[in-house]
C-alpha cells in the first residue's frame, strides 16, 4: 500500500525556473522546450513569481508585445508557497482557499524545493483509491 502522505512525496522536484530579468521569448521557449505551462521566478533559489502560459495568451489576445515583456513585467506575485512537509490533506485546503491551480514547495529557508498542481494531487488521489481497491479485492481473495 502507498504510504505517501506529504506534498514534496508528490511534486515535481525538477522545477524550471527564470530570474526576474528573463526576456518572456526565453520564457515561453521553456515552456514549450520542456512541454509545461508555468515557469517560476526566482531569486537566490526563493520563488518571487510565476509566469504561466495563460498570461502569455492574455497579453496576446490584449495585443500587447510580449516580444518586449520580462518575466518581472507579467508574472504573478506573490507566488503561493507551502513549507515541503505539508500533508496533502493541507494542500487540497490550499488549493480551494487561494483557488491557485499550482502551489510552489519549499524547505525551512524558503528555497524552491518543488512544484505540485491541483491535478497532481488529484492523479495521486486517484491512483492511490485504485490501489486500495486492488489490495482489498486481493485480501478478500487470499481469505
Amino acid at each position: 500500500m502507498n504510504t505517501c502522505k506529504y506534498v514534496i512525496d508528490v511534486a515535481r522536484k525538477r522545477v524550471i525556473t527564470c530570474g526576474p530579468n528573463e526576456g518572456l521569448p526565453h520564457v515561453a521557449k521553456m515552456m514549450v522546450d520542456y512541454w509545461i505551462s508555468s515557469v517560476l521566478v526566482t531569486e537566490e533559489c526563493k520563488p518571487i513569481g510565476i509566469v504561466t502560459d495563460g498570461i502569455i495568451f492574455r497579453l496576446i489576445a490584449q495585443e500587447r508585445n510580449p516580444l518586449t515583456l520580462l518575466a518581472k513585467d507579467v508574472m504573478v506575485s506573490p507566488v503561493h508557497t507551502i513549507p515541503k512537509h505539508t500533508t496533502l490533506e493541507e494542500a487540497e485546503e490550499e488549493f480551494l482557499r487561494s483557488k491557485v491551480s499550482r502551489l510552489a514547495i519549499v524547505d525551512d529557508e524558503g528555497k524552491l524545493v518543488g512544484i505540485v498542481s491541483k491535478k497532481d494531487i488529484d492523479r495521486f488521489a486517484a491512483y492511490s483509491l485504485a490501489e486500495q481497491i486492488l489490495h482489498h479485492r486481493h485480501e478478500r481473495a487470499i481469505h
